[in-house]
């Protein structure tokens, strides 16, 4: 939805911009300032200030600056436009400049979006940037058309460790670049941090690697990387907005380049192949400031992506149950037996409630039934409520979930045939189902992000969804195999599916989901997150007597508490279970407060969950911590002493769930508190007023 826009022509260096005023929307963007003066561009909000050589529209970073603190980190010297791809012109031309006010989809923040427009030869560059006026970050992301004069860009080639007789070593083989950001001084240390998806493969997701710039170019790996300068006091953070390495397009082996000098932003993620007389979307990133301490990194790194998808409770909140957790698959799937489940579900709490796998005509290659047959191509047909399964089509499932105030979800896997060519008949599919039925929220399973154009055609499958439903839509992005969108890309969309844990396979831990939730946190709003838990009563045989972490050792409610930061995933056949009092008393508390506690920043504190820990995680709103939800695991230590930033002296620290666990704050260090509890495998939410 665009709201106004205005452009401005690049001719002779002479600029005339005139100021923006929407109708009703002012004051939100009233913080943000645009602005080209002579050969100079500004970029503005309320937190944050750069400042760019125009380049004739290929920028080139002079200035950034924390408004509240007025560090500035100055360029003078940089003479490094942003983008750089090998072997095409590398002077600009015909630069001009259009700006947005524009909302992503309905509802979602209000934004300016600052086009800028110029050529390399016959190569057309769309450099597009976002501005939200609450945060301290802005993106950068890159549009291609037209014709280049290389046949590749990508290029990985393997470095030669020869002896070093030069003062500073300017000859590392450099892919395409998206972004150039200099050091301003030495001792910068920067911390980069990749991750893993296919999560059926893999159970330790975030990887942090930490090093000091040196004068020789050293590559990099990962979606996120922290600068702190301990000196200067002040911090930048990068978020390469793309899917993980290895799902990338025409990956070069790495995503910065880092020597004393500066930090590149390297991948762009399409090959001249790909380019046509069409606006191609490549992969961009996002550049924010914060204060030099990690916490504030986080914050302000946690806060930008806050932006990107508004957290509307009615919409995005959910405790939601599918059932096939339970390994059952579709065996059990049909009109009976999901009404079954609507009334245990409501019972328990569960607002929402998924027909996995098994709902739809065309049966799958992971059905039960020897008919299943589909994975990578279906029919419209195939997406018909089974016949035999839902005589009544979905009528009588909805009817039943409308009075008992659940929700009916499904999940749905795109026909991958041809790069996702049929992406606009498969999102008529979906808006149908949203049309006839205000089904809302689909698990979006079997993406394969095999080449550009199955991006693409994703990207418009999605996208068409999400506007004709006024932005209602919530998508549960699948990570769990294959080649996916990661943590950090198609964010607009919806909330991300994390694993498949089965207490059939003994590989189902509640502290081991914890952890997975626990890495993320610094790195994902924990919102976006469905976070599982199991029937932990279901195969005890499957684990050893010894193990002291099995699941059916440790309540229910306590599994299902380590959720409760995230989404709650209830992955089970809810029918199954045979006592709920507690979880429903405990879902029923968690709902009254679950809105705010995801509309505030949660970061992980004390130590990474083991099994043996203590840990947990503190919400923040604003600079003040308003909720802290504590976990002691099989840990002899029965308290610990935490610092806990921000925490002012007076404050009272009221009980929302748990029993067993207490909260004390030392009154001579107020940002001191000391917890205990009796017993092992307890929890506590607390709110601090």
């Amino acid at each position: 939805m665009i709201l106004k826009k205005h452009t401005i022509l690049c001719i002779s260096y002479l600029f005339v911009c005139t100021s923006f005023n929407v109708q009703g929307q002012q004051e939100s963007l009233s913080n943000i300032t645009v602005s080209l003066q002579n050969d100079t561009l500004y970029l503005q909000n309320k937190h944050v200030s750069f400042t760019y050589l125009w380049n004739n529209g290929n920028l080139i970073l002079k200035e950034a600056k924390e408004n509240a603190t007025t560090q500035r980190l100055r360029f003078s010297d940089n003479e490094t436009p942003s983008l750089y791809l090998p072997k095409e012109d590398v002077v600009p031309s015909d630069a001009k400049m259009e700006v947005e006010d524009k909302l992503t989809f309905p509802n979602e923040y209000l934004h300016k979006e600052v086009s800028i427009y110029f050529k390399l030869a016959s190569l057309e560059v769309k450099h597009l940037i976002k501005i939200y006026p609450n945060t301290s970050a802005i993106s950068h992301t890159y549009f291609l058309k037209g014709k280049a004069k290389a046949s590749e860009w990508a290029m990985n080639k393997k470095t030669e460790l020869t002896m070093i007789e030069k003062n500073h070593q300017n000859d590392a083989t450099e892919s395409e670049r998206i972004g150039s950001i200099p050091f301003d001084g030495n001792h910068w240390k920067t911390t980069i941090i990749s991750f893993k998806e296919a999560t059926d493969y893999h159970d330790n997701l975030v990887f942090e690697k930490e090093m000091l710039s040196y004068r020789k170019k050293q590559e990099m790996s990962g979606n996120i990387l922290l600068g702190i300068h301990p000196q200067k006091k002040t911090a930048f953070f990068l978020i390469k907005e793309a899917p993980i390495s290895h799902s990338q397009q025409y990956y070069s082996g790495y995503d910065f380049q880092i020597d004393n000098k500066s930090i590149t932003v390297n991948g762009i993620g399409i090959s001249p192949k790909d380019l046509s007389n069409e606006w191609i979307q490549g992969y961009g990133y996002a550049i924010g400031l914060a204060k030099a301490n990690k916490t504030e990194l986080h914050k302000m790194l946690l806060v930008y992506q806050k932006q990107l998808r508004k957290y509307i409770p009615e919409r995005d909140g959910m405790i939601l149950a599918n059932t096939w957790g339970d390994r059952s698959k579709d065996s059990r799937m049909n009109e009976a037996f999901i009404l079954k489940e609507i009334e245990q579900a409501s019972k328990i709490g569960i607002t929402h409630l998924q027909l996995d796998d098994g709902w739809q005509t065309g049966l799958s290659r992971n059905s039960a039934s020897k008919e299943g047959q589909k994975w990578d191509d279906w029919s419209t047909e195939d997406w018909k409520p089974h016949s035999k399964r839902f005589p009544n089509g979905f009528k009588t499932i909805i009817t039943a979930a409308k009075k008992k105030n659940v929700e009916i979800c499904l999940w749905f896997n795109p026909s991958k045939a041809n790069s996702y060519k049929l992406w606009e008949r498969d999102a008529d599919i979906l808006i149908n189902y949203y049309n006839k039925y205000r089904i809302k929220v689909f698990k979006i399973d079997g993406i394969s992000l095999t080449d550009k154009q199955s991006e693409i055609n994703l990207r418009r499958l999605f996208t068409k969804v999400m506007t004709a439903s006024k932005g209602q839509v919530v998508f549960n992005m699948d990570v769990t195999a294959g080649n996916r969108v990661g943590y950090h890309y198609f964010n607009e969309f919806g909330n991300i599916f994390l694993e498949n844990r089965y207490t059939d396979w003994g590989n189902y831990y509640p502290h081991r989901t914890l952890r997975n939730l626990w890495k993320l946190s610094g790195y994902v709003p924990t919102e976006r997150l469905q976070i599982e838990f199991l029937n932990n009563a279901r195969n005890p045989k499957k684990y050893s007597k010894g193990d002291l972490l099995a699941p059916g050792k440790i309540a229910l409610t306590y599994a299902s508490a380590v959720t409760l930061a995230a989404q709650p995933l209830a992955w089970m056949e809810l029918s199954n279970l045979k006592e709920i009092d507690d979880l429903k008393d405990q879902f029923t508390k968690y709902k009254e407060i679950s809105a705010l506690l995801h509309s505030s920043i949660i970061l992980p504190i004390a130590d990474e969950p083991s099994g043996f820990s203590w840990t947990g995680f503190v919400a923040y709103q604003s600079d003040t911590p308003k909720y802290l939800l504590m976990y002691r695991e099989h840990t002899e230590n029965n308290s610990l002493e935490l610092n806990l930033i921000g925490l002012k002296s007076g404050l009272t620290f009221n009980r929302i769930l748990g029993n067993s666990i207490s909260v004390y704050q030392n009154q001579k260090k107020p940002y001191k508190i000391k917890i205990d509890a009796k017993v092992t495998f307890s929890y506590g939410l607390f709110s601090i007023d």
